[in-house]
């Protein structure tokens, strides 16, 4: 008797894996622990942003522990979008803390000379004045807080 795959009694006809070979099993949370690794890196490539970071950052951490399941081990891809998450929020929070630090530590004029080129920078992205906009000039701002902080 001949036990080819054509007349082998033990393999059903259109079988994808003949001989009895079973179907790799694939982790399901293998695509959440990519997008994780994906949103990661993202957070860390728009850093010069305000808010993607921080959304892409936590939306790669949480997917990253989702992707785990109930199993003991993270995969390589949950692990590099918890690294690369938690980067980026590092990385945005770091840089909006040193320029609050930066215009906290300016004195009155440099306060003053800050407002009148941020004022000039507006005028010149959208041709209109931001006293328009406003109601006050970004100069006159800077002239309230150095007031406001004794400086």
């Amino acid at each position: 008797m001949e036990y080819n795959s054509n007349n082998n009694p033990y393999i059903r006809p259109g079988d994808p894996y003949p001989g009895g070979q079973m179907q790799p099993v694939r982790n399901p949370g293998r695509a959440m622990a990519t997008a994780s690794m994906i949103l990661g890196i993202v957070s860390i490539v728009s850093m010069l942003t305000v808010y993607i970071p921080v959304i892409c950052g936590s939306l790669a951490i949480v997917l990253a522990i989702l992707s785990k399941g109930y199993g003991k081990k993270m995969l390589p891809g949950a692990k590099v979008g918890i690294g690369t998450g938690i980067g980026g929020i590092m990385l945005i929070f770091s840089i909006v803390g040193s320029l609050v630090a930066m215009i906290l530590s300016l004195n009155r004029d440099d306060l003053i000379t800050f407002g009148r080129q941020m004022d000039q920078q507006f005028e010149r992205q959208t041709g209109q004045e931001l006293e328009d906009v406003l109601g006050q000039s970004y100069e006159e701002i800077m002239k309230q807080y150095a007031e406001a902080m004794g400086k």
